[in-house]
């Protein structure tokens, strides 16, 4: 490893301390390969702080942030920067704003935006629970239908306590079928354009209209006596959830566990192969592949706790079911979808981001599929002045790698927002620099702590950072950072973007009489 590698190494660990970080900035900034500023540039310090009281002008913002894009560390990254005045438009610094960026979890800004406008922070979601069949002497004398209209926080919890209310309506007994409708949405569960050997962790797991959050089951690998034996696969909640064929064997103590999930044949299971150490039991954290069967096995294990018999089947509804006569029916309504797209941005959820866009496919065109989201997410955004080419989605999480994002369009949506009547449940939405979400771990210290509410993104190679940041005269600043194909450690390219931000959390220019400041009640 060069001197210079080990060096920004060296920064980096050091920038995870509090009381290490003029260390850090001071080492990071010495390693830059352009010439330093002239003496005269250079801004007075704060006593202790480490960090300059200003940045007085765009062309100083811009020396300092050229500088630090000269870092050997971007030498053969792909990274396009733009920080724009909220209320103008005013564009302080531009690097390949107009090229095209793989937005990872960007993508999800996007998601929310459009969410907001097409159907407002008040929507929620419904699960219906309805009685097709008189209930007389105990006894529900037809079918229990599980309507499901895509809730994608429903718990667990939740559906345990159904049986509850089937019994304060008298239902001990179903003589017919549970039946499971998630005919709301179509199509494909997950997005085009994502990895197949990832459609199995825990943070890929597809969607439904009637759907468990997080569509998730832990399951365990153990080993076989000898070596080259086949792994045992158990399954903590056994069930139809996860069907998949096991081909998994015991290598020797020690080895590395080597996985693969291979696509299913027509009409077979999904295979997972590979080894595992003798040594060890492997524990697993594994998307379902049926969210809707996985919903009805919880239901239907409530329902055999509380006592309550079913007679027929639990089962999905198959092809074009016959029409409810409904009797006694539950609404159980969702949190807001203003809290939930909070939650999805905060925690960079990707199941809530597909459910949000198929739902805005269903309420805005009656079609509850990815394709008919996107649609509605095009045409908003043209409403908004971006164009086409500039927003290129295949999905609403950001982990299609054919997502394709210019940050000078995710700067033009920033700015919509910021005047939108959802302004503030947006903003307020985006984790906070050193508080919550993706962002409590970073900034802290810095003049960008508590002080910039912004999403982040990152796939292999791919990183981004988004959003809104208060300079240090209280006017409003929207920035879009995108780093695409870089070869440095993960670690190394975060404490790089974050060093950017708070550069531009340093800025500060007199204010002219009548511009807006940053919302006091915003911080």
């Amino acid at each position: 490893m060069s001197t210079d590698r080990m060096m920004r190494l060296t920064v980096h660990r050091a920038w995870r301390s509090r009381s290490e970080s003029r260390l850090a900035l001071a080492g990071a900034l010495w390693l830059l390969a352009a010439p330093p500023l002239a003496p005269a540039q250079e801004p007075a310090l704060i006593e202790g702080s480490g960090y300059a009281t200003t940045l007085g002008s765009p062309m100083e913002l811009a020396a300092r942030l050229d500088r630090i894009l000269a870092d050997p560390a971007l030498t053969r990254a792909h990274l396009g920067l733009v920080v724009q005045v909220a209320e103008t438009g005013e564009v302080l610094y531009e690097r390949d704003g107009e090229k095209l960026f793989v937005p990872a979890s960007n993508t999800k800004i996007v998601t929310a935006a459009v969410a907001l406008d097409a159907l407002g922070p008040a929507y929620r979601w419904r699960t219906s629970l309805v009685a097709d069949g008189d209930i007389s002497d105990g006894v529900l004398n037809g079918d229990l239908w599980i309507v499901g209209g895509g809730d994608p926080q429903l718990g667990r919890d939740a559906v345990a306590s159904w049986p509850e209310l089937l019994g304060r309506a008298g239902i001990r007994r179903i003589a017919g079928d549970v039946i499971g409708d998630d005919r709301a949405f179509g199509g494909p569960q997950w997005g085009e354009g994502w990895y197949w050997h990832e459609v199995f962790a825990s943070w890929a797991a597809g969607v439904s209209a009637l759907q468990v959050w997080p569509n998730t089951v832990r399951a365990r690998l153990l080993p076989g006596a000898r070596v080259g034996d086949p792994a045992r696969f158990e399954l903590t909640r056994p069930g139809p959830a996860l069907p998949m064929a096991i081909d998994v064997r015991t290598g020797a103590p020690g080895s590395d566990v080597r996985l693969r999930y291979e696509p299913p044949p027509e009409g077979g299971d999904v295979r997972m192969t590979g080894w595992i150490p003798a040594s060890d039991t492997t524990n697993l954290h594994l998307a379902t592949h049926h969210p809707t069967l996985y919903l009805l096995e919880t239901l239907g294990e409530a329902l055999a706790d509380a006592g309550i018999e079913v007679e027929g089947r639990i089962r999905r509804v198959a092809g074009a079911a016959r029409p409810i006569n409904p009797g006694w029916t539950h609404i159980a309504s969702s949190d807001s979808l203003g809290a939930v797209v909070s939650e999805m941005l905060k925690q960079s959820d990707n199941q809530m981001a597909e459910s949000i866009l198929r739902t805005v496919g269903l309420e805005e065109t009656g079609e509850g599929t990815a394709a008919a989201g996107l649609a509605v997410v095009g045409g908003v955004l043209a409403r908004w002045g971006i164009e086409p080419g500039a927003m290129a989605l295949s999905d609403g999480s950001g982990l299609s790698r054919y997502n394709r994002i210019a940050p000078s369009a995710m700067a033009r949506l920033l700015r919509a927002m910021w005047r939108h009547d959802e302004y503030r449940v947006f903003f307020t939405g985006l984790p906070v620099a050193a508080v919550d979400g993706t962002l409590r771990r970073r900034l802290a210290g810095t003049p960008a702590e508590e002080n910039v509410r912004a999403k982040t993104g990152s796939l292999s190679s791919a990183r981004a950072l988004s959003g809104y940041l208060a300079d240090g005269s209280g006017e409003t600043l929207v920035f879009s950072l995108m780093v695409n194909d870089y070869d440095v450690p993960g670690s190394v390219a975060v404490a790089l973007e974050d060093l950017i931000i708070e550069q531009v959390a340093m800025y500060r220019r007199p204010v002219e009489p009548g511009w807006p400041a940053f919302r006091e009640e915003e911080r």
